[in-house]
């Protein structure tokens, strides 16, 4: 059985489908358990990750070293679930998080916003105006944190696999419609695909170790790994009074990602950009 990701807007129905997909098939159904797993793994709180998942302000002058741990920490936690086995994630991002995991099922739900302010409505016990008004901020936020930090548009439909519209279709109907998808070759468990969870687990501990080393932390970098082997890629910065060589920082990650359990052979295709002159 593979792994189901489900995109919702704030009160679209998504967790409802969730769990009635959870009843149906048997297996877990998770959302915040994940950030409380890497909360307790990294000594972090549950307010500052979640809070990494949901702020825009400051994005525009880039990622921070504490923004890249924190979404590498919960990254690696949805890794490790992963390898235990079938699950759905109703959540932040969890398609962009487990990009890398071909089997996955990635299920778009969408509802009018007349539809999700009268759930919100009901729910707060506020007017409908108020309702639109924090479903509209809600959205936009999140439509800047995915254009930031992964360059799309998270409405765009050709992010998912299905798109599916909750406001004239019931839970079951929906429900259906994604466990007839299961039973599609594209999305079977194989042992091909075991192995593509496996080299995603060992590159996201080599991505946590990196952010976490005081000789690699900050950079950015993009990590992938095949049977033992890590390629890293990436940027930084040359120039300034505290500028680091190329090779001496390709040392440095080439050491460090030696550390991680599992890692066989290590490449690093890294350059240097100038620091603007003012």
């Amino acid at each position: 059985m593979p792994i189901i990701t489900i995109s919702r807007g704030t009160r679209s129905g998504g967790e409802a489908l969730a769990h009635s997909l959870s009843e149906k098939l048997g297996i877990p159904a998770i959302s915040r358990e994940i950030l409380k797993e890497a909360s307790l793994q990294f000594g972090v709180s549950e307010a500052a990750l979640n809070q990494q998942l949901e702020k825009t302000k400051g994005l525009i002058h880039g990622p921070s070293p504490e923004r890249t741990l924190y979404m590498a920490a919960i990254q690696l936690v949805l890794a490790e679930r992963a390898e235990q086995g079938s699950f759905i994630y109703h959540g932040h991002a969890g398609h962009f998080l487990l990009r890398g995991i071909r089997h996955l099922l990635n299920v778009r739900i969408i509802a009018p916003l007349k539809y999700r302010a009268q759930n919100l409505m009901k729910l707060r016990n506020i007017s409908f105006q108020e309702a639109a008004k924090m479903i509209e901020r809600m959205d936009e936020n999140r439509i800047k944190w995915t254009r930031f930090l992964y360059n799309v548009d998270w409405r765009d439909p050709a992010l998912y696999h299905l798109v599916i519209n909750l406001e004239y279709m019931s839970l079951d109907t929906a429900s259906e419609i994604i466990i007839s998808t299961l039973n599609q070759p594209e999305f079977r468990d194989t042992l091909e695909t075991q192995k593509m969870v496996k080299d995603f687990v060992l590159a996201t501990r080599v991505k946590v170790r990196l952010a976490t080393h005081d000789r690699t932390k900050g950079l950015e970098l993009e990590v992938g790994a095949r049977d033992g082997m890590i390629k890293i890629t990436g940027s930084f910065l040359t120039g300034g009074i505290f500028a680091r060589g190329k090779h001496t920082i390709k040392e440095d990650l080439r050491q460090v990602t030696k550390e991680v359990n599992g890692v066989k052979e290590v490449e690093i295709v890294v350059k240097d950009v100038a620091v603007p002159l003012e």
